[in-house]
């Protein structure tokens, strides 16, 4: 007997789910330039239905890719956020922490993409700034939120996360897009020294 249009397989929330882990990995490493949902479907040996019946559109394709960024992050966003001894330390691990993942590949990748895509559809940029922009600047405010010595004003520990976040961004941008590799070499560690460094110095009580 034919399945009542509209129906779902039995299975279809386990296939839906490795799909779009497939989607998302390709997402990460295609060359940025908003493949088309045809693309998609030809990257999966799939069809365009198929990724309609799964997804809806594009856009809710693409949705779905970062709301996945986003909870394949979560893990690490709650490592990020555990308290420290003190602000020095809390910085000490945040960029050690970040710079592993720098060196996995995968961190600029989520952003870029999610800046690409978010910059050319509001909806998109929307989804991107909850479910991957903001868990990584909320998990630098909650580590010093709970660590003894750093600022509880909100507006001092926004500035933190974005004093943090922002110099790594463009590092990776810099290094791993546009070609700043060979052209203009950035010595990660040294950098992320002095960085940790005076955000550490910034926000250590004077008594202290």
């Amino acid at each position: 007997m034919p399945r009542p249009a509209g129906a779902r397989n039995h299975d279809f929330d386990a296939k839906r789910a490795a799909l779009l882990d497939a989607l998302t990995d390709f997402a990460l490493s295609a060359d940025l330039r908003r493949p088309s949902l045809r693309q998609f479907a030809q990257a999966m040996n799939a069809s365009e239905p198929t990724l309609r019946h799964y997804f809806g559109d594009r856009q809710g394709l693409i949705i779905e890719i970062l709301e996945n960024i986003g909870r394949k992050g979560a893990p690490l966003w709650a490592v990020v956020a555990l308290p420290s001894a003190n602000p020095a330390t809390a910085f000490e691990e945040y960029f050690r922490i970040s710079e592993a993942g720098m060196r996995l590949g995968g961190f600029i990748r989520a952003h870029a993409f999610g800046l690409i895509e978010g910059l050319a559809d509001e909806t998109i940029g929307q989804a991107y700034l909850e479910k991957v922009l903001e868990p990584a600047l909320n998990a630098v405010s909650d580590k010093l939120r709970a660590t003894p010595g750093a600022p509880q004003d909100e507006a001092a520990l926004r500035a933190a996360a974005l004093a943090a976040l922002s110099p790594l961004l463009v590092m990776s941008l810099h290094q791993e897009l546009l070609g700043g590799a060979t052209s203009a070499p950035i010595d990660f560690s040294k950098v992320i020294s002095t960085l940790q460094g005076w955000l550490g110095k910034a926000l250590t009580p004077t008594s202290a």
